[in-house]
């Protein structure tokens, strides 16, 4: 559009211009021909004499042409002027429009500084955001992890429990099958003392006692038993030594030595056969629904 406006004031000015020569030719032009004719009418027809006639017709013809030359130069000067009016406005016209281009390019300029200046912002933003993502993503699999190694943890913990529910309930199990084989056996502690075996003997000075292989106490029995041991302990001047035959099945449990160990504090030379030195026989008592035998007899043999 510029160039268009720079070409029509280059035309305008073209045109004033060619109406400025063509008005100053057309003025010499009619300088010659008055020039020419006056010539013509002083010296160059001295011998003709023309009539005035005719003299009349050429003048009138000369202001005919005359008259014309001047409307023809009076629309020129006014085609001069109207097209340095128009020169005028078009000069305005682009003054205004540099101005306004001038505007337009520093808004456009603006623009522009602001358009990168808010895609840097957004780059930068999507930047953080994508950092953002990765930490979230990695924070996402640690806790998933983490939930992972905690689930496996609590269902080892709750296996571990659940052993330790059933170990409970197992030794619950045996604890009241010890209670009632611990009141089964303090029952018979009054029968067992009032029972003699007939087949006492006393070898070489020596006494022997017959007793079962072995006991079906559980611990807790024998925990009682070694209780009561303590509780009473012989006197070392009576301790003696104890000999048991082998068997031919488990291993040999002993008697008491609390028993034993009463049974030498209250005994006598004289009441050596006396029913506290005879031989008890301990049956071996099995637990509710067990279906193992007895064990056999061990003897046991007490020294001097």
């Amino acid at each position: 559009m510029m160039e268009d406006n720079k070409q029509l004031a280059l035309r305008i000015d073209g045109a004033v211009q060619s109406a400025s020569q063509e008005e100053v030719h057309l003025l010499r032009q009619m300088k010659e021909m008055l020039a020419k004719d006056l010539e013509e009418s002083q010296g160059g027809k001295s011998s003709e004499v023309l009539s005035a006639t005719e003299l009349r017709v050429q003048l009138a013809q000369k202001e005919q042409e005359l008259a014309r030359a001047k409307e023809a130069l009076q629309a020129m000067k006014a085609d001069r002027k109207r097209l340095k009016g128009e020169k005028t406005d078009l000069v305005s016209q682009m003054q205004q429009l540099y101005a306004t281009l001038e505007s337009r390019e520093e808004q456009l300029r603006d623009f522009i500084r602001n358009y990168e200046q808010h895609r840097k912002e957004s780059e930068d933003a999507v930047k953080a955001l994508a950092k953002e993502k990765d930490l979230l993503e990695r924070e996402k699999w640690e806790l998933r992890r983490q939930a992972k190694e905690a689930t496996d943890h609590a269902t080892a913990l709750r296996s571990q429990l659940d052993l330790k529910d059933n170990r409970m309930k197992e030794l619950e199990a045996e604890l009241a099958m010890a209670k009632q084989s611990l009141a089964t056996l303090t029952k018979d502690v009054p029968k067992r003392h009032s029972l003699a075996m007939p087949g006492e003997t006393v070898l070489n000075g020596n006494q022997e006692w017959v007793v079962q292989a072995d006991l079906p106490l559980t611990a807790a029995i024998r925990q009682s038993q070694q209780t009561l041991y303590h509780s009473h302990p012989p006197h070392p001047a009576d301790r003696q030594a104890v000999r048991v035959s082998p068997c031919h099945s488990r291993q040999p449990s002993v008697i008491s030595d609390a028993s034993a160990a009463e049974g030498d504090r209250s005994s006598t030379p004289s009441d050596i056969n006396s029913p506290r030195h005879r031989t008890h026989s301990l049956w071996r008592q099995s637990r509710p629904g067990s279906e193992e035998p007895a064990q056999p007899y061990c003897t046991v043999t007490r020294g001097p």
